[in-house]
């Protein structure tokens, strides 16, 4: 047994040794970083695959049909000839082309009437009838309205002045109106109307005064009372 232990004698490392480790990290550091780059940037691309075209050509249509020929025109058709008849002579005998099978009675004659009247007469009828006439009617001067001027010039018997409009009377308007009055045997307006005016916004005033005008009794040289047709104007002025 060794009463004494040996101590193991540590070495001391060199200054060069010391030097030279910084630059083997660097060394190393350099080498891991290179390799790990190139391994990046080295990979492989992927490049896409090609796309497949394909280039389908089809035959042209057909052209379309001609066009169906155009009918053949239609055959002209004369017209026919219509041919006048010849004329006839009254005073020649012609043989009739076809034969009646019933003669017809012979006409009655209307001796003793009048030129359109009635054998015998009728109860109401005018002597010598009216041709078309109506029966119980009768043509006399009185039913027959007369023009102007055919007989004396009528007096207004009474008069009732129109109303002025209040529409024209607002926009301060004025006119004339002519009327054509229907006068009867006793003087009575029986019927009117407007012939001639300056604005209607008169008329229906007009027509409603001068319906209830009152005008001497119309009469022939005769002195028969008859109706007739009368002019009256009326004139609508803002005072």
């Amino acid at each position: 047994m060794f009463d004494s232990l040996v101590e193991t004698k540590k070495e001391k490392m060199s200054a060069r040794r010391i030097a030279l480790l910084p630059v083997a990290v660097l060394i190393h550091v350099v080498i891991i970083a290179g390799i790990s780059i190139y391994n990046i940037y080295a990979a492989d691309v992927i490049e896409p695959p090609p796309i497949m075209v394909s280039f389908f050509t089809s035959a042209a249509p057909p052209p379309p049909p001609p066009p169906p020929p155009p009918p053949p025109p239609a055959p002209k058709v004369a017209a026919p000839k219509v041919e006048a008849p010849a004329p006839m002579d009254p005073n020649k005998l012609v043989t009739p082309t076809v034969i009646p099978e019933k003669i017809p009675p012979p006409a009655v004659s209307n001796a003793g009437a009048g030129e359109g009247g009635v054998e015998g007469g009728v109860e109401g009828g005018v002597e010598g009838g009216v041709l078309g006439g109506v029966l119980g009617s009768a043509t006399s001067a009185s039913q027959t309205i007369m023009p102007m001027g055919s007989t004396a010039p009528l007096k207004v018997v009474h008069q009732i002045n129109p109303v002025y409009p209040p529409a024209a009377l607002a926009m301060g308007l004025q006119g004339t109106v002519y009327c054509e009055l229907i006068v009867d045997e006793n003087g009575d307006v029986v019927n009117a109307r407007i012939l001639k005016s300056d604005n209607p916004i008169f008329n229906d005033a007009a027509l409603e005064a001068v319906r209830k005008w009152k005008f001497s009794k119309p009469t022939t040289q005769s002195g028969q009372a008859v109706k007739v047709f009368w002019t009256q104007r009326i004139v609508f002025t803002l005072h």
